[in-house]
């Protein structure tokens, strides 16, 4: 189905419609504007029981008075309608009501055939689906599709009775089918722009060129001035060298410390009594390939939002020959009028990013929030990000919440990671927004202000880390980030094959957002000054050159230690230089324990101190995953390792408690 612009009314069948005493041009939009339920149209007086057609179609429908009166008071709070309230409570279905509807007005039940042009939507924004649609065919036949308001039905039945020629051409439909209609008029559009994305229109801004001609001119001068310089001042240059690092990685380990022992972000507790107050729209967006096993465990911790049903839209997007993760999706969700099942049609880059930029022009809500599939996110959590917007200003974009990880006590690695997410998500990042600083997002749990998503241009399908680089450019654009309190829950891998390919993604993926954002160095210095500018530094290569630099450190650690075991530590440069670096070593390690600590409970730690030797050990696997990422953002900048979950990120497969997920305990958590 195509899309046009020009008004319907232009056509020849407008002059037919006139000689059958159909009004004008503009009598006629302003019939479909009324009927299209705009605000325009007056609300309903309180007594509209009392039509006697609205209460011809409440006895068609056959519901219980205290089912009508709850629906009515929650519409009223909501600033929806009776109907949307019905339906949400799964009271109705909207089928049936577009049946009864269709036969108290005398309007065929249609819905929208393919092959129609779409002249124009209605919506009055005040619910998650267009209310109406206009469409013609190629023969400029008009058609009105319209979803009527149960409390304006007596309006309407008037209407279509003063313009019988104009009546003649509306169909009553569901919102759900005028909304399926929309989608696939556009599919196609939606598609281009969401592979396109950033490289569209701010190609400067993507990461499908991975390095610019001078970028790459640079590093390879970089590195034959490198060899000439060691090779010329041996000694010297590495000493030169050497000393810079230690610097650079004293500053960051200084940073690590501060946010420890700093302030943070100040919770912003939950109203428990919001009174009359009428809730946005917020729109759930969740990516899925391959994650048929965990379906029915993600739609439960959907369904446990607490946010109004009808304010609430859900999106489970779905790579269209994924057949597998399809099914249960559509299955699990047949009779829950809040989630939409969408497909992305194949092609390249195959990425989450990609998936989320298809679904980002449908959205309906003034907030979006992004979660994966295995995530259990706070019930509260919408209700804690929408009053945090609500005390904020209008530059705020972003609001992260923290990550915790439920199996960290299945094995050593997750028990890293556990205590790897503490300190990220619990410590360092509510310390960086609390003083307005670049904050790299994680890749779920983030919750948008939808305009300014789409007005930076939503994802870059071609980041293999979207989230950190949406951060960043949130940041350039000069918008805010901030954190909440209340978390998500999930999984990472248990098992080492698993983990190495997910830690490999994520350093490909700053690799290249660092590449991008550093094409024009002074730019990007102007728009985050200089105190941002170096924690952007830092915060990047803190993680990327630390993973890079450090199997060669304890190398040459050890080689000095032996060197001068030998021959009775004599005093000198290299003993010095020995020293400084174990001090930095000593230093990473107790910043690294410090935010674990300031972002953990006292349960947690229980669950993870016990790892905490084997950190240079993790550190060397992050090494090999760096080395991994670099070889593939040679080879395969734009490659997407899926990270299974369910069953597959498992360390034993055949043990039963892993068949269902425990409950997590979100008091305990803090």
């Amino acid at each position: 189905m195509s899309i046009v612009e020009p008004p319907i009314a232009t056509s020849d069948n407008v002059v037919s419609l006139r000689r059958e005493g159909a009004p004008g041009i503009e009598q006629e939009r302003a019939f479909w504007a009324r009927l299209a339920d705009t605000d325009e149209f007056p609300k309903p007086a309180p007594d509209f029981r009392d039509d006697v057609f609205t209460r011809q179609l409440l006895q068609k429908l056959n519901l219980a008075q205290r089912s009508l009166d709850e629906a009515e008071t929650a519409a009223r709070r909501n600033g929806t309608d009776i109907v949307a309230e019905l339906i949400a409570g799964r009271a109705l279905t909207a089928e049936d009501y577009a049946a009864c509807a269709a036969s108290v007005l005398g309007l065929p039940m249609e819905r929208p055939e393919p092959s129609d042009i779409i002249i124009s939507a209605g919506d009055n924004g005040r619910l998650p689906f267009a209310r109406s649609l206009r469409t013609c065919n190629r023969l400029l036949e008009a058609k009105f599709f319209f979803d009527p308001r149960l409390e304006r039905i007596g309006s309407v039945k008037k209407m279509l009775s003063d313009h019988p020629a104009l009546a003649r051409r509306c169909r009553v439909t569901t919102g759900a089918a005028i909304r399926q209609t929309l989608n696939a008029g556009d599919d196609g559009h939606r598609f281009e722009r969401a592979t396109l994305s950033l490289s569209r229109d701010r190609i400067e801004h993507s990461a499908r060129i991975v390095l610019t001609g001078w970028q790459g001119a640079v590093i390879g001068a970089s590195f034959f001035g490198a060899i000439w310089i060691v090779s010329t001042f041996l000694w010297t240059g590495v000493l030169v060298f050497h000393l810079a690092a230690a610097l650079f990685f004293s500053a960051w380990i200084a940073l690590r410390f501060a946010a420890a022992f700093g302030r943070h972000d100040a919770a912003v507790p939950v109203k428990e009594d919001r009174g009359p107050e009428a809730l946005p729209v917020y729109t759930v967006v969740v990516a899925l390939h391959r994650e048929h096993e965990i379906v029915g465990q993600l739609v439960r911790n959907l369904e446990a939002l607490n946010w109004p049903l009808s304010r609430l839209e859900i999106f489970l997007v779905c790579e269209a020959d994924d057949r597998a993760t399809i099914a249960p999706c559509r299955t699990l969700t047949r009779d829950k009028p809040q989630f939409h099942v969408l497909l992305v049609p194949p092609g390249h880059p195959r990425t989450k990013p990609k998936a989320l930029n298809h679904v980002l022009p449908l959205a309906r809500g003034r907030f979006l929030v992004l979660y994966d599939a295995e995530d259990e996110p706070h019930p509260d959590q919408l209700l804690e990000a929408f009053d945090r917007y609500a005390i904020g200003d209008e530059r705020l974009a972003c609001l992260q919440a923290p990550l915790i990880i439920r199996n960290a006590d299945r094995n050593w690695r997750t028990g890293m990671f556990a205590m790897e997410y503490a300190g990220l998500f619990r410590a360092l990042l509510p310390w960086l927004s609390r003083h307005r600083l670049p904050i790299p997002l994680g890749g779920t749990s983030n919750h948008f202000r939808t305009d300014i998503l789409r007005q930076v241009g939503g994802w870059d399908s071609h980041n293999v880390t979207e989230d950190a680089d949406l951060g960043i450019r949130l940041t350039r654009a000069g918008y805010g980030i901030a954190t909440l309190r209340l978390p998500t829950c999930e999984d990472p891998p248990e098992t080492l094959e698993v983990w190495i390919k997910q830690r490999t993604r994520w350093l490909k993926g700053w690799f290249q957002t660092y590449a991008v954002h550093m094409r024009n160095p002074l730019r990007v210095y102007r728009e985050l000054g200089l105190k941002r500018f170096a924690v952007f530094q830092l915060t990047f290569h803190g993680m990327m050159s630390a993973a890079l630099l450090l199997p060669f450190a304890i190398l040459m650690m050890s080689y000095t230690a032996v060197s001068l075991a030998g021959s009775g530590w004599p005093p000198s440069l290299a003993a010095d230089l020995l020293v400084m670096d174990l001090l930095i070593l000593i230093g990473g390690m107790g910043s690294f324990v410090a935010l674990t600590v300031r972002g953990s409970t006292f349960s947690e730690l229980r669950k993870t101190v016990g790892a905490l030797p084997l950190v240079p050990l993790y550190w060397l696997l992050v090494s090999a995953a760096a080395y991994r990422g670099l070889f593939q953002l040679v080879f395969e900048p734009h490659g997407w390792e899926k990270t299974p979950h369910g069953l597959a990120s498992r360390a034993d497969k055949r043990d039963p408690r892993h068949r269902t997920e425990p409950i997590f305990d979100f008091a305990e958590a803090g």
